[in-house]
């Protein structure tokens, strides 16, 4: 494939060269190889690749470049500017199911979950959690979801000395021993329900995403429909897109198309 044109053709042909060396997965990929790909003269992608080599952006080897260290210190500065709200908010718009619906996030705070953002769609639940809300983690998707992924002595942890915990309907689990076996679905699933335990007629799926960085905490990404309109195929499109949402957040260096 041919270097695109622009007004600046060494800065897309150097751009054209690192997505080349990414495609190869860590293959060393000669002048000759790159200038064929990419349809470019070799004494040209020769000059270029000495340019990103001298900006570390590329290393040689005998057999070739292979992407350089540098680009590691830009991503690291580039995730370091990602606002995840913003990006949550972009990402539901994309979807053609969610984007018409409420979703949300939250982070664990002891047994609760608090709320950090709320996307409305087209056809938004106004009756549910809004930002800054805090409700028991048992009785939400997002805090079951939540639940089931802390390591296991650390769930021990915070259920120790509890028999019973605090429900909002009459669906909600506030049995740890009912709680603990719902966990273990949702581990096996690989996500949670709220069905009607936290607001009548209201049905919630969620997932669990890992945070952006090693520091960062998991989050809990939801998605809100009346219990009426739920089925299995609505909540099979719904958990689709939620892993695509999941997927934007955990890594933003990865676009979704």
């Amino acid at each position: 494939m041919a270097a695109e044109s622009s007004s600046v053709p060494a800065v897309t042909r150097a751009a054209a060269i690192l997505e080349a060396l990414a495609q190869a997965a860590g293959a060393p990929v000669s002048v000759s190889e790159l200038a064929r790909t990419l349809g470019l003269p070799k004494s040209s992608t020769a000059n270029l690749c000495q340019a990103l080599e001298s900006e570390r952006l590329v290393s040689r080897v005998d057999a070739g470049y292979l992407l350089g260290r540098r680009l590691v210190e830009l991503g690291g500065a580039y995730l370091a500017t990602v606002d995840q709200v913003k990006e949550f908010y972009a990402a539901c718009r994309r979807e053609p199911t969610i984007s018409g619906l409420t979703a949300r996030v939250a982070v664990l705070d002891g047994l609760d979950v608090l709320y950090l953002a709320r996307y409305d769609g087209s056809m938004p639940i106004r009756f549910t959690a809004n930002i800054g809300d805090r409700f028991p983690a048992n009785c939400t998707a997002t805090g079951k979801a939540l639940l089931a992924a802390l390591p296991l002595a650390a769930l021990d942890e915070r259920l120790r000395g509890r028999r019973s915990l605090a429900g909002l309907t009459e669906r909600s689990i506030t049995d740890v021993g009912e709680l603990r076996a719902e966990l273990d679905r949702v581990r096996s699933q690989g996500w949670a329900a709220d069905d009607e335990e936290t607001t009548p007629g209201v049905t919630c799926v969620s997932i669990a995403v890992p945070g952006s960085r090693t520091d960062s905490d998991p989050f809990a990404i939801s998605v809100t429909t009346i219990s009426t309109q739920f089925d299995p195929s609505l909540r099979d499109r719904l958990l689709v897109e939620l892993r695509e949402v999941g997927a934007a957040l955990s890594n933003p260096m990865v676009t979704v198309a």
